[in-house]
């Protein structure tokens, strides 16, 4: 687009020249600031430069490629199909086409590792910390992003201009955040139709301690045969250890802030703890005593199959957002009751500071393949402001796909999520999750609780707030490190090892791997970022 504003304008120069020379005009008729659209020449020279500007409006028709991971859909054509019709009718000015290419779950680091690779020609890609995006920014994968946000992206802006900074490497943005909560929420859930079948006494959960969740597994251990008391894989070293206990800053360096001076930014191995060694040692008693299923490390497990089949009691994991998230709050929660086909209640244990890689947990980017990015950056805008196409990406084409039902999203008479032909649950990844739809039996005001639960998470920063590790001085060690916590992490976490045993092991390992070195790298950049930025 830039470049055709450039071409358009020396074209304009050329014709303004001619004109000038056959009717005689003095230069002093000439544009200000040499702007088309300001242009003060003669009526000659005004008619003459008329098919110019008309020409700058015009674009060369361009196809955005989106690639994004997501299950296959079988109706995807279709909604492909709807979005270029909507996108032809609303924005012909525009003059794109888009193509989906999602790229399923398992698949998805080694076709994304392969096309980066290949320079295989594609636009928009989802993207996360914990999907490589600093390796892909580092490999320069993917293209840096200012100037077209800049340029193109004024309602992303809108909402998104505060969360920019932990997205940047080297100064530069690469990744757009989508507009949706800005932290999450760390509890469990519970079968109601058991908790009352018990009459369960909830009120000690109030603490905000997953350990005062024993006394209610123990019932269902004594009198529920058949009944995994806590289903896995899900555990409270894996879904509450690290987000009610750290700032994060690498997979074994962080910030502990539990019962420690607010003010305090040492850098600790997050293995070392004893909030983790509380806590592994916690999930190793339920194990022996029978509380979490042992077959919770087989790969591809869904603990929520088991509290579908009515199998399971409890799960531990990430809250839904609601109107109240207290810590201990007992809510009947939507989402989960849908997915399990019963009543589920959710506890909230934790609620998430504003961390920095919340702001990198999913975003959009551009890739440096892109034949055009600034059309990319036009369609990533389109996203945050409307509701029509982004509904057509999430749930696609009404009637055909779902049908509104008193302003919520439901699916068409006589199908089901296996047989409409197009559903899925990724409206997380891409644009402004506030104009979304919610689905039926979900609390219509879902996205007014997410604007209230931002507020309260946004006014408590993490300490380390903005701060961006670079790993490259120590990425050997980070390499080590991680192989070497193979090992021994998923038995802690799922209560199967000893940690009596197995963290001084794993301590040992992570010792020879060069664990030190990643400390003393995380505290150098961290004093350095702290003594810039006057924290």
């Amino acid at each position: 687009m830039k470049r055709f504003r450039q071409s358009s304008l020396v074209l304009l120069t050329l014709i303004l020249a001619i004109a000038f020379a056959a009717t005689g005009c003095s230069s002093t008729n000439k544009a200000s600031n040499g702007n088309k659209e300001e242009n003060t020449a003669s009526s000659s020279a005004n008619t003459s430069a008329e098919p110019a500007k008309n020409a700058a409006k015009a674009l060369d028709p361009y196809e955005v490629v989106m690639v994004y991971p997501d299950a296959p859909q079988a109706d995807l054509a279709s909604v492909q199909t709807g979005m270029n019709d909507y996108l032809k009718q609303t924005y012909p000015e525009l003059n794109m086409t888009v193509k989906l290419n999602p790229i399923d779950w398992g698949a998805w680091n080694d076709k994304t590792n392969l096309m980066m690779a290949s320079n295989e020609k594609f636009d928009l890609l989802f993207t996360a910390d914990w999907l490589g995006y600093n390796q892909q920014v580092l490999k320069g994968g993917l293209l840096p992003l200012d100037d077209l946000l800049a340029q193109y992206g004024p309602d992303i802006e809108a909402v998104e201009k505060d969360y920019h900074e932990p997205a940047k490497r080297g100064g530069k943005l690469y990744g757009i955040h989508t507009h949706q909560e800005l932290g999450g929420s760390q509890g469990v859930y519970l079968d109601k139709a058991l908790v009352d079948k018990y009459n369960m006494d909830l009120s000690a959960l109030k603490s905000g301690k997953v350990e005062d969740l024993e006394p209610l597994l123990q019932i269902i251990k004594d009198n529920e045969p058949g009944v995994t008391p806590l289903a896995a894989p899900s555990f409270p070293l894996e879904a509450y250890y690290s987000s009610g206990t750290l700032d994060t800053i690498s997979s074994v360096a962080a910030v502990n802030t539990l019962n420690t001076d607010p003010s305090s930014l040492d850098v600790i191995n997050s293995f070392e703890t004893p909030r983790y060694k509380e806590l592994a040692d916690l999930t190793h008693k339920w194990f022996k005593a029978g509380f979490i299923n042992k077959d919770a490390l087989t790969p591809g497990l869904d603990a929520w199959k088991k509290i579908q089949a009515g199998k399971a009691f409890a799960l531990v994991g990430d809250m839904e957002i609601l109107a109240n998230m207290e810590i201990g709050s007992v809510a009947i929660a939507p989402n989960a009751s849908i997915k399990a086909g019963h009543e589920m209640i959710q506890i909230p244990l934790n609620v998430d500071r504003l961390q920095t890689g919340k702001m990198t947990a999913t975003m959009q980017a551009i890739s440096k393949t892109s034949k055009d990015p600034a059309r990319a950056m036009m369609l990533l805008n389109l996203f945050f402001k409307d509701q029509k196409l982004l509904t057509l990406f999430n749930f696609g084409v009404e009637g055909k796909h779902y049908v509104l039902k008193n302003g919520q999203i439901a699916l068409p008479d006589g199908k089901t999520t296996n047989d409409t032909g197009f559903y899925h649950d990724i409206m997380w990844q891409i644009g402004n999750q506030m104009l979304n739809y919610t689905r039926e039996g979900e609390d219509p005001n879902k996205y007014q609780n997410y604007e209230k639960f931002n507020e309260m998470v946004s006014s408590r920063p993490a300490r380390t707030f903005g701060f961006i590790f670079d790993p490259e001085p120590v990425k050997n060690e980070i390499i080590a490190i991680d192989n070497a916590n193979k090992a021994f992490v998923d038995g802690l976490k799922s209560g199967q090892l000893d940690p009596e045993e197995n963290i001084p092991k794993l301590l040992e390992k992570q010792k020879a791997a060069g664990v030190d070195k990643v400390i003393a790298e995380a505290q150098k950049q961290l004093d350095a970022w702290r003594a810039a930025n006057g924290k």
